[in-house]
C-alpha cells in the first residue's frame, strides 16, 4: 500500500506526545472506596479510583531520593527518610525537564501551522518540569489491590521513549485499555507501572568527572523498587515484564545485557523490547565540551566542570539543556547511553553477538517496516545519492570514509531497480535509517536466546515509528486518527491482548489468532497489518543485519550508546 508522508504524520510520530485519550468504558464491577493507601515504609501513598476502569492510580509515587543539591549528577538513591505524611500523589503529571532537537521543533510547527519559534516556546514550557522527578506511577486494578499480597498479579513496567531528551511516564496517556483487555480473558488482570527517568544533560552527561549514563540508573532503581514494593500493591515481583519503545526499547537492550550479562540480581523475568532506537557514533566528549561551553556563555562565568554545572539554578541547567539538544543533527538528539565498563561493557549489539546476555529471559520483541519506520528521522529534501552520503556521514560520524564507501555501494547500493527495498533515494536512506537505529537490533535480540523468542512487526500504515504505541494505548476511542489514518479497534485489541497475555503467561498468543512461532533459525515473526495478522518471515533476515552486526562487533561500526 503506498502511503504519502505528511509534515504533521511525521511530527507526531517523531515526538510520541500523545493527549491522554478517553478512558475505557470498562464498568467497575467491584465496590471500592474512592481512595486506597499503601504503607511503603518510608511513607503512606495514597491512591485515587478511577471508577469507570475498576483501578486505582497511585501518582507521583517517589522510588529514589530526588536528584538535587549535592545528588545532582549522582546516582540514584535510596530513600531513606520516612515520612508519616499521607501522600495523595497530587501535583499532576510531574515530569523530568524536557529538551528537543531543532528538527523537531521544526516539524511540530509545520504540521501544526505555527511558527517555529512559537512551537519552540510551547514545547520549552511545558508545565511541571522538574528535576525533582524520579517518580513512578502504579495504575492498580481493584480487584488486586483488595486481596494485596496474595494476589501475586503479573506487573507491566512501561519504560518511555523519546530519544534520553523528552518523554515520562505519561507521554502517551494512561494504560486504561490495557487493564481492561488484561482482565478479559481469565481475569487475572495486571499491574501497570510507568517511571520518570533523568533526560538530555541531567541523565546522560558523560565526562571524567560524572558517572555517564544516570538515567540507566534511574531506571535500574525504578526496577529494583518494583522487586521490594510491589507485593504490597498485590503484584508479583517474580513476574515482572518489562515494556519500552525507542529509546525505551535501546534501555531494556542494555539491562538485558547488563555487566556484559553477569547481573546476579535482574530485576524482571521478562522483557518487550520495541524498535530499540541506537544513535550511532555520538560524540560525548564534543557534547560534553558543548555543555561547559554553552553553561559559560549561560551563566556568563567559567564553568570547567561537572562541579560548576551544579552549583548553577536549574533554570539555567534546563536552557543550557535545550540549547545543546536544539543543536543536534537531522534525527538525533546529543544525549544517549555511553559504554561504561560496567553496567554498559561494550555496545549491546555486540553483547548480543557474543552471547553475554542475563540468562532466563523472556522476549518479546518487536519492530516496524523497514520501509517506513524511520521515516521521520530523514530529511525529506534527500533526492541524490550525493544527499544519500551526506546524510549518512552525519549520522555516523567519525565513521572511516572507507566504511562509508562500502556502506553505500555493497550493503545498501545505489541500485533503484527494485532489487532492493527501495526505489527512491530518500526510500533507500529510510531503509538504511530503520535497519542500523532501529530495526535490526530486534533481530540481534531475537536471536541471542537460541531463537526461543516471540517477534513481530506493526505493519499498519502508514508503519512510522512509534505508530504501534499509539495502538497499544489504544483507550476506547474509536474515531481516534493516527498519522492521518483511522485506528483500527480490532488491531488495537489484538496488539493489547498479545501483549498482556506475554505479561500474564509468557505466551503472547491470542484465542483466535495465529499462534506465535519462536523467532528460530527461520526467522518467523507475526506480522499485523492492514490484511490481519498472519505467521511470516522476519525482514530483518537479510544481509544488511548481518554486516551491520558483524562490522561492530569488528569495531569499524562504532558507537557510544
Amino acid at each position: 500500500m503506498k502511503t504519502s508522508i505528511t509534515s504533521a504524520g511525521l511530527a507526531a510520530a517523531v515526538i510520541g506526545l500523545a493527549a491522554a485519550a478517553p478512558h475505557s468504558q470498562l464498568d467497575c464491577r467491584t465496590e471500592a472506596k474512592p481512595t486506597a493507601q499503601v504503607n511503603l515504609g518510608y511513607e503512606v501513598h495514597q491512591g485515587n479510583l478511577n471508577a469507570t476502569g475498576g483501578y486505582y492510580l497511585f501518582d507521583n509515587v517517589p522510588y529514589a531520593q530526588q536528584p538535587v543539591g549535592e545528588l545532582r549528577f549522582a546516582k540514584p538513591q535510596p530513600i531513606s527518610a520516612y515520612s508519616t505524611t499521607v501522600n495523595a500523589g497530587s501535583g499532576g503529571n510531574i515530569q523530568c525537564i524536557q529538551s528537543y532537537p531543532q528538527w523537531i521543533i521544526d516539524l511540530q510547527a509545520q504540521g501544526n501551522g505555527i511558527p517555529k519559534e512559537t512551537m519552540a516556546q510551547i514545547l520549552y514550557n511545558q508545565p511541571l518540569q522538574t528535576e525533582e522527578c524520579l517518580l513512578l506511577n502504579v495504575y492498580v486494578p481493584n480487584k488486586i489491590l483488595s486481596k494485596g499480597p496474595s494476589a501475586k498479579a503479573p506487573v507491566l513496567v512501561w519504560i518511555h521513549g523519546g530519544g534520553y531528551t523528552f518523554g515520562s511516564k505519561t507521554s502517551y496517556g494512561n494504560p486504561a485499555g490495557i487493564i481492561e483487555r488484561a482482565g478479559l480473558d481469565n481475569d487475572e488482570g495486571v499491574i501497570f507501572v510507568s517511571i520518570n527517568y533523568r533526560l538530555g544533560l541531567f541523565g546522560w552527561l558523560d565526562g571524567d568527572d560524572v558517572t555517564p549514563n544516570l538515567g540507566l540508573y534511574d531506571q535500574r532503581a525504578a526496577l529494583e523498587w518494583v522487586q521490594k514494593y510491589i507485593s504490597r500493591f498485590g503484584g508479583s515481583p517474580k513476574r515482572v515484564t518489562i515494556m519500552g519503545e525507542s529509546a525505551g526499547g535501546s534501555s531494556i537492550t542494555h539491562h538485558i545485557t547488563a555487566y556484559g550479562g553477569k547481573d546476579k540480581n535482574v530485576p524482571f523475568q521478562a522483557a518487550i523490547p520495541q524498535s530499540p532506537a541506537f544513535q550511532f557514533n555520538i560524540d560525548t566528549e564534543a557534547t560534553y565540551e558543548k555543555t561547559l561551553a554553552q553553561a559559560s556563555t549561560e551563566s556568563q562565568q567559567s564553568v570547567q566542570s561537572v562541579s560548576d554545572l551544579k552549583a548553577l539554578s536549574s533554570e539555567q541547567l534546563k536552557s543550557i539543556n535545550q540549547k545543546v539538544v536544539q543543536s543536534a543533527v537531522y534525527g538525533a538528539f546529543n544525549f544517549g547511553v555511553s559504554p561504561d565498563g560496567t553496567y554498559v561493557p561494550e555496545l549491546p549489539q555486540v553483547l548480543l553477538a557474543k552471547g553475554k546476555v542475563n540468562k532466563g529471559l523472556k522476549l518479546l520483541v518487536s519492530h516496524l517496516p523497514i520501509v517506513s519506520e524511520a521515516a521521520p528521522f530523514v530529511p525529506p529534501t534527500i533526492a541524490t545519492a550525493e544527499d544519500v552520503r551526506t546524510y549518512i556521514t552525519q549520522v555516523l560520524t567519525g565513521t572511516d570514509s572507507s566504511v562509508i564507501d562500502e556502506l553505500l555501494t555493497t550493503v545498501y547500493p545505489n541500485v533503484l531497480d527494485g532489487t532492493y527495498p527501495w526505489t527512491t533515494q530518500f526510500g533507500r536512506s529510510v531503509v538504511m535509517a530503520s535497519e542500523i537505529n532501529f530495526v535490526c537490533t530486534s533481530r540481534y535480540l531475537a536471536t541471542a536466546y537460541n531463537g526461543k523468542a516471540n517477534a513481530y512487526i506493526f505493519a499498519y500504515p502508514p508503519g512510522f515509528h512509534a505508530g504501534d504505541v499509539n495502538y497499544q494505548f489504544f483507550n476506547g476511542d474509536a474515531s481516534e486518527v493516527i498519522n492521518g489514518v483511522p485506528i483500527n479497534v480490532t488491531i488495537a485489541h489484538n496488539l493489547q491482548d498479545t501483549l498482556v497475555n506475554f505479561a500474564q503467561t509468557r505466551d503472547p498468543s491470542v484465542k483466535g489468532l495465529p499462534k506465535f512461532p519462536e523467532y528460530g533459525r527461520d526467522a518467523k515473526v507475526l506480522r499485523f497489518s492492514d490484511k490481519g495478522v498472519e505467521v511470516t518471515i522476519d525482514d530483518l533476515k537479510n544481509p544488511r543485519c548481518d554486516w551491520v552486526q558483524k562490522a561492530m562487533v569488528d569495531g569499524r561500526l562504532s558507537s557510544n550508546q
